[in-house]
This record gives structure tokens, sequence and C-alpha cells, in this order.
């Protein structure tokens, strides 16, 4: 499990809520927790505010 993933279901949250409140479709969100692709970078600012996180657990995560 990864750090979006981890966050994610800290909050209570499914992956299309997140992905309606940043933007994206669901598919781009199961994409990020399973590393098959990151964030652009505009996305990860508004992520990182909305779980919490740094930019660089995002990265590490």
């Amino acid at each position: 499990m990864n750090i979006i993933e981890e966050k994610r279901l800290k909050l209570g949250l499914i992956q299309k809520q997140i992905a309606e409140m940043i933007g994206v479709d669901r598919t781009t969100v199961g994409k990020w927790e399973l590393g098959i692709s990151i964030p652009r970078v505009e996305k990860i600012f508004a992520l990182s505010k909305l779980l919490s996180c740094s930019i660089e657990d995002i990265f590490r995560g």
C-alpha cells in the first residue's frame, strides 16, 4: 500500500472522491496508488494538501 492509498483510507474516502476533489479521473488515482504513474505537478500540490502529507511523502510512497 502506498502513501496515497494509506492516507485516502485513513480519511475514509474512495478513489472516486479523491479524483473529483482534485479534478482527475478515478482510474488516474488508481494508477497513482499502484505506482503505474505519478501525479502531475499541479495535482501533487492539491493531493498533498488534501491528504495532509508532504510532496516528498507522495514521491517516497
